[in-house]
């Protein structure tokens, strides 16, 4: 790196001169930062107002059909003895319920037992329902295999009782409430005919409201309407009383709720960047106003949204939806998702959003790619000007260095000829 000293000749600070010149001509850059940082600040507002928009989007498809109103609340006295899960199928009522018994599945235990599992030394026979399997010189594992593949209605394991005497053959119905009788000789010893089933399989009982329903499950579906129950333990002398009452207002004041939390966001953020870029406040107040003249029709107010015209906000009235609900929750219903000759407010405003949340043609996708292309066009021209600019520095810096240069010589010979006079002086 070489070391250079300014004006040694001429005396003047032309590495000063230099920069104040080069300040001066930058000034087009400076400018097209200062833009493309702008850009890039409105860049950030369009983001967070997309935000909010998705924030509302997400509250309104939590309200766009009739199937999102129904949920229902579960009141249970019986919670020990079964549960009950409503869907959307569900309708409101009470119902008495007693579990007369559970599902089990048929299990039975061999009399006799093997020393190990892997020694082919098994031969008998087995008679399994209807069936009959004869096997020779197999292990217990093979036998475990050909019974699971054999399509006998039957589940084979082995079992280790800890007596010491060895492994049992363990054969557990594949289906609760399901008999199968079960005869072994040979190697494996089974009669359940005369010793029973160690454990009977049993089918699930319940009783609905004086109705006996049967399953070989102790998850019921056919029970009560819409509603799954499931079965947890036998016993109760009495029945025990399960309501299912609707949650539709709840949903809907929720949801009503969020949207106006959200909306009054919306509105925040542009009356915030109206104080410092009224512009770009009304670039995104075309969507508030659209959305706002679709929050504030004659539906939603009768449900309890009203306008504050001055704060340009919306506020939500919980009790005049309840007053409203409980006058007419079949009119709340069509007000909100429509009927066979009416799409409903809620759809209105589910298309609207979902036209400015559209990944190729909504609000911010539009905005982001015009100002990213700005952006893009800022950058090339300021990559360009720097260039210029360098290539002007190194023209400025010669062009000082060779009139440095050119008085450094004048200095020398105006020396020279003084040194010439003063000695031609001193001798004549």
């Amino acid at each position: 790196m070489s070391i250079t000293f300014s004006g040694l000749a001429t005396g003047l600070d032309t590495a000063s001169l230099i920069d104040a010149i080069m300040e001066v001509e930058r000034t087009p850059v400076t400018t097209m930062e200062n833009t493309k940082t702008y850009l890039e600040t409105k860049l950030e507002t369009f983001t967070e107002f997309n935000s909010l928009l998705e924030r509302l989007y997400t509250a309104v498809t939590g309200l766009n059909s009739r199937n999102d109103c129904k949920v229902y609340t579960v009141t249970n006295s019986g919670s020990e003895y079964f549960s009950l899960a409503t869907t959307s199928l569900s309708s409101a009522g009470s119902y008495a319920v007693k579990v007369v018994s559970l599902a089990q599945q048929q299990k039975d235990v061999s009399t006799s037992t093997v020393a190990d599992t892997t020694t082919a030394t098994l031969s008998g026979t087995l008679l399994l329902g209807d069936q009959t399997l004869t096997y020779e010189n197999i292990s217990l594992g093979d036998l475990v295999d050909q019974i699971n593949g054999g399509g006998y209605g039957l589940v084979a394991s082995m079992i280790d009782d800890g007596t010491g005497s060895g492994y049992r053959l363990l054969l557990s119905a594949e289906q609760a409430g399901t008999t199968i009788e079960i005869f072994g000789t040979g190697s494996i010893e089974m009669d359940t005919a005369t010793n029973g089933h160690t454990v009977a399989g049993t089918k699930a009982h319940v009783n609905v409201d004086g109705i006996d329903y049967y399953g070989t499950s102790n998850t019921m579906t056919n029970a009560i309407k819409g509603a799954t129950l499931t079965l947890l333990a036998a016993g109760g002398d009495t029945a025990k009383h399960v309501s299912v009452a609707s949650d539709a207002e709840n949903i809907i004041s929720t949801k009503l709720e969020e949207m106006v939390t959200a909306f009054n966001d919306i509105a925040t953020l542009i009356t915030t960047i109206r104080t410092s870029d009224p512009t770009l406040a009304n670039t995104m107040q075309a969507v508030q106003r659209t959305l706002r003249n679709a929050l504030t029709t004659a539906g939603f107010i009768a449900l309890g949204v009203t306008s504050d015209w001055q704060s340009g906000k919306l506020s939500f009235s919980a009790s005049t939806l309840s007053t409203v609900f409980a006058d007419d929750a079949e009119g709340v219903l069509t007000t909100l998702f429509g009927n066979d000759t009416s799409s409903g407010t809620m759809k209105r405003l589910d298309d609207y959003l979902t036209e400015q949340l559209n990944n190729t043609t909504g609000f911010f996708v539009t905005k982001k790619t015009l100002v990213n292309k700005k952006i893009s066009d800022l950058d090339n021209r300021i990559e360009s000007m720097e260039t210029r600019l360098e290539k002007r520095r190194a023209t400025l810096e010669a062009q000082y260095a060779a009139m440095e240069a050119l008085v450094s010589s004048l200095n020398s010979q105006s020396d020279y000829l003084t040194s010439f006079f003063n000695s031609y002086n001193k001798s004549s």
